[in-house]
């Protein structure tokens, strides 16, 4: 999607996601003091920051370090917001100054790096650093960081494209790993064993030739990522065509996006389109795996516990569609090309990413 640069409009689109509806709010308006500086869209949680910037233009997010009551869930979001948009700057708001905290920032993506206990007019000011190209940090935050990198232990990679040498799955595990998250925790998100992470830690260690998490994590660090690429790149290109055949739904939609707006500047719709219907279908069949496990669940809830989740489910979705970033559930059939499969709308805001206008 267009830039402000490219569009020529005179002001700089936002979107803010905070860790409450409350707070994402007033950070908004906040913001939109500056006449340069205009909020499109505020998502106090994950899911609707990733729904808004596929639904409008967005050329800066401005994301807490927590959401979803969740510390470190906004660096996941950043990673799968540039996933989908690379063109969009991160800024990130902390509310701690912890080295650990301050490198995932950085290792994730972020362009900036802002303390929740700072002035509002220098977080307008940050926006427009990060918009123009700049990083914004404050010295001791890029102290830790130089400081990070000048005593991290060399690398010895036996093959200088070790991570191009890496299975679909691993490619997940290091993901994970770089995120900060426990072989326990890589295991639940994946449905696997502990034990199986670590075998596959093991085959990772030997294709890039390290020997510990530490010199794999300095490793991804500094090598570049496809959802950080550019779409003009063709190996970084190819690697994400690898992820999309593979079954990934961000991959398929970046391969689409590519195919719509790029490829070369020789765009190819019929291809887009066709990448888009593979997508919307990989999330039907996660929609349908959620309610397998959904009615897996069911048999062990009692019917007041079942009534208790309805009631709560209800109460945040009524709640949703009176705030920004929301997608309610479509009411109108939509109009399919001609040989086109028509595909069930989506029904949560959770999916809205497979939609296609």
């Amino acid at each position: 999607m267009p830039s402000q640069s490219e569009t020529g409009s005179d002001f700089i689109s936002i979107v803010v996601a905070d860790t409450t509806r409350i707070h994402t709010q007033l950070l908004a308006d906040a913001i939109s003091g500056d006449p340069g500086l205009q909020v499109v869209a505020s998502a106090p949680s994950s899911q609707e920051l990733l729904s808004a910037v596929v639904r409008v233009p967005v050329d800066v997010a401005v994301i807490s370090y927590s959401l979803d009551d969740r510390p470190g869930q906004g660096l996941e979001a950043l990673r799968q917001m540039r996933s989908l948009r690379p063109e969009i700057k991160g800024v990130i708001l902390l509310e701690s100054s912890r080295s650990q905290d301050i490198l995932e920032c950085f290792r994730s993506g972020a362009k900036g790096i802002f303390s929740k206990h700072e002035r509002v007019e220098s977080l307008r000011k940050c926006i427009r650093c990060v918009h123009d190209g700049q990083i914004w940090a404050r010295s001791v935050e890029l102290d830790l960081a130089l400081e990070a990198l000048a005593t991290s232990p060399v690398v010895r990679a036996t093959d200088h494209e070790g991570l191009e040498l890496l299975s679909t799955r691993e490619r997940e595990v290091v993901q994970y790993l770089a995120a900060g998250m426990t072989n326990r925790e890589i295991a639940d998100a994946l449905g696997l064993s502990r034990h199986t992470i670590k075998n596959y830690l093991f085959r990772i260690f030997d294709k890039v030739g390290v020997s510990s998490r530490t010199e794999l994590l300095y490793l991804t660090m500094n090598s570049p990522r496809p959802g950080a690429a550019d779409h003009g790149d063709a190996e970084s290109f190819s690697a994400i065509l690898k992820e999309a055949e593979a079954g990934l739904p961000w991959a398929q939609l970046r391969v689409a996006e590519h195919y719509w707006h790029n490829n070369n500047n020789h765009p190819d719709p019929v291809t887009a389109y066709m990448w888009f219907l593979v997508c919307q279908r990989t999330m039907t069949a996660v929609e349908e795996q959620l309610e397998l496990s959904k009615r897996n669940l069911a048999v062990t809830l009692s019917p007041h516990q079942l009534a208790e989740a309805e009631r709560r489910a209800a109460e945040w979705l009524n709640d949703g569609k009176k705030k920004p970033g929301f997608v309610a559930e479509p009411h109108e059939k939509k109009v399919t090309p001609a040989g086109a499969t028509e595909v069930p709308p989506r029904r949560r805001a959770s999916e809205s990413l497979a939609l296609v206008k």
